[in-house]
């Protein structure tokens, strides 16, 4: 019996004459898309040649879209990258620092590219959010670095294996404006008169400018302290501790910033002087309680001392600067020439575990250091 024509496999006619066979055969779903692969060949010799490409064809096709499915299934979204990234992130930090990297992510890269597999991010894309991140963001390098750290967890887990921001370019400095003052740091005139005008004002604004101006301290570490923390006899004051927020926003008293943030740090006279006076004022002057506190002996958000500072620039017409702007002035009026502090000493006192970032950040150049380069450069006599 003559074997049954396969009504798949055809024969067509070149131009010179030759005769060819071809076949167009289904061979399965691609599950990346849904539809049926039917794929078509010829240029085959003879019938039984295309008929032995078709059947080595559909031989190949579950297996060739099995392992498709696979890589389908073991392909991994930005977003979903991003909270695995986030489960590991969490237990290295504070809980305001995880909710700012959730704020951060939520508003800015998961519409953006939460859906975009991780293996294929589009380059011009990425560059494009670079450029206008850089234009409305003073932080836009944090912002980029976020999505960075979840590309490069992705590269060591081989969920992806390039990294796009090696084909892009950073764009060098913002064109958006700062919200900061551009010299946040005063003069040691300036320093004294905001401490007056605080002191004319009220007792407890006094008191905690008058701390964090002489001890360096963040303001939420200043807000942290406790009567036990002052050793008025030795003339030293312990910094162990720091007011933040949990993941949920709500105020948590806990550890430092860092491990070399717990610190002892000299008690000058004069602001020995002012906790001995404002210690008087209060009913909560047992060892245990917070220094700086609500009327009901709790203590405060670490977001009370951009209250406390707006009211007295409210008050008064002081040149503006943040509350850590205190820690800047007294790094700035040790680092200058009349004090000429050793800069580890000045490390020690702010808390930092590098002197480079002490330098870096929180020593300025002043009018004193200008009038002290036009002199030495004077005395040159070129």
């Amino acid at each position: 019996m003559p074997r049954r024509k396969d009504n798949e496999i055809y024969k067509y006619k070149l131009k010179n004459g030759k005769v060819k066979y071809g076949f167009k055969t289904y061979v399965g779903i691609d599950p990346e898309t849904g539809k049926a692969v039917k794929p078509s060949r010829q240029g085959y010799n003879s019938y039984k040649e295309a008929e032995a490409a078709k059947t080595k064809l559909k031989e190949e096709g579950p297996t060739k879209f099995a392992h498709k499915q696979k890589m389908k299934e073991d392909r991994k979204t930005v977003q979903e990258v991003y909270e695995l990234w986030l489960e590991i992130y969490k237990a290295d930090v504070r809980g305001s620092t995880l909710r700012n990297a959730k704020s951060t992510w939520k508003s800015n890269m998961e519409k953006e590219f939460g859906s975009s597999y991780i293996d294929s991010i589009d380059i011009d894309h990425l560059q494009s959010f670079a450029t206008k991140l850089a234009e409305t963001h003073v932080n836009y390098r944090s912002v980029l670095n976020l999505l960075h750290r979840v590309i490069k967890y992705a590269i060591k887990r081989d969920w992806c294996d390039r990294d796009p921001f090696d084909k892009i370019m950073i764009p060098k400095k913002t064109k958006a404006k700062s919200t900061h003052p551009d010299h946040n740091f005063y003069t040691l005139y300036e320093l004294k008169l905001f401490l007056e005008c605080a002191k004319d004002l009220k007792a407890k604004y006094y008191t905690y400018f008058m701390t964090t101006g002489n001890l360096g301290c963040r303001p939420s570490e200043a807000l942290a302290l406790k009567w036990k923390d002052i050793d008025f006899q030795d003339k030293k004051v312990f910094i162990r501790h720091s007011i933040s927020a949990d993941e949920d926003g709500h105020k948590l008293y806990g550890p430092t910033k860092t491990a070399s943030s717990v610190r002892k740090v000299p008690l000058s006279d004069q602001l020995a002087v002012a906790l001995k006076e404002y210690k008087k004022e209060t009913i909560y002057n047992k060892a245990d309680d917070f220094i700086f506190h609500k009327d009901d002996g709790d203590f405060y958000e670490h977001t009370a001392p951009d209250a406390w500072i707006k009211i007295i620039y409210n008050n008064y017409a002081l040149r503006k600067i943040t509350p850590h702007g205190f820690r800047h002035t007294l790094a700035t009026l040790l680092n200058n020439e009349k004090n000429s502090a050793n800069i580890k000493d000045i490390q020690y006192l702010l808390g930092h575990k590098n002197a480079s970032t002490t330098m870096d950040i929180y020593s300025h150049f002043t009018k004193e250091n200008e009038e002290h380069v036009a002199d030495s450069i004077n005395k040159l006599d070129i």
